[in-house]
This record gives structure tokens, C-alpha cells and sequence, in this order.
């Protein structure tokens, strides 16, 4: 082989390298570009489910107040304290 065709090669070798490395250098960096927008969403995630959470702990914490405790037999199962009388006041039609 001429010496000709021997750098021609050699030119051609490592110019494909070099493409190989740039192709893999993009595609790490689109996969890392990907990766940080996942790992922001899973932490808006992450935020959303504390807050909700701790809203979830005051309504525990609410339900065991004496005061709620009787709104709710009050209001959904109809019951009075002893010597207590409910008035309704009945629909009148027009």
C-alpha cells in the first residue's frame, strides 16, 4: 500500500471515532436533559403529596375534637342531647 492510501485510511478511522463520540456525547447529554426533567416532576410530586399529607393529619386531628364529634351526630344522625327538643320548620307551598 502507498502511503497515500494509508493516511487516507487512518483519516477515515478516525473520523469515524470521532463522529461515534460525538453521536454518544448528544445522545448522554439528551438522556441526561431527560433525566433532570423527570427528577423535577418526581420532586413537584414528592411536595404535593407532603402538603396533602399534612392537611390529612389536621382533618385526623379534627375528627377526634369532641366539638366535630358531635356536629356530625348532630347534623348526620339526627341526635340530641337528653331534655333538647329540634324544631324544623316544615316547607310551606305557595
Amino acid at each position: 500500500m502507498t502511503s497515500k492510501k494509508r493516511f487516507r485510511i487512518r483519516h477515515l478511522i478516525l473520523l469515524f471515532i470521532m463522529i461515534y463520540v460525538v453521536c454518544t456525547l448528544v445522545a448522554q447529554q439528551l438522556k441526561m436533559m431527560d433525566l433532570a426533567r423527570q427528577e423535577a416532576e418526581l420532586k413537584r410530586q414528592i411536595e404535593a403529596a407532603m402538603q396533602e399529607r399534612e392537611q390529612l393529619k389536621k382533618q385526623i386531628q379534627l375528627l377526634h375534637t369532641d366539638s366535630y364529634i358531635e356536629m356530625i351526630a348532630r347534623d348526620k344522625l339526627g341526635l340530641v342531647k337528653p331534655d333538647e327538643y329540634i324544631y324544623k320548620k316544615s316547607k310551606s307551598s305557595p
